[in-house]
């Protein structure tokens, strides 16, 4: 299977709750301030987890930019409810 990583450019406690919920593991990383998107690497696939904290030394523009040239395959998601059909169809064989 090719390796996909589904973005959700949205971040809120309702929406990590929702995805809790949906049974799906959200890594504590999506809870720092700076992270105002969710991502799931297939290729990980053991949590979702936040992104737009700066690295170590880099600004978070420079943090997002190094992400987006490194992902590959991004598959962005229209709502959390995407993103969460997504992740379980994935998680359940279907997504190739």
């Amino acid at each position: 299977m090719e390796n996909k990583c589904f973005i959700l450019k949205d971040n809120s406690e309702e929406i990590r709750k929702k995805i809790l919920d949906a049974g799906i593991d959200v890594c504590l990383c999506a809870e720092f301030t700076d992270a105002d998107w969710l991502e799931y690497h297939t290729s990980i696939a053991n949590s979702v987890h936040g992104n737009g904290y700066p690295y170590e030394g880099m600004t978070k523009e420079e943090t997002r930019a190094l992400f987006l040239h490194e992902v590959q395959n991004p598959v962005y998601c229209n709502d959390v409810e995407e993103f969460i059909r997504l992740i379980k169809e994935f998680e359940d064989g279907k997504v190739k």
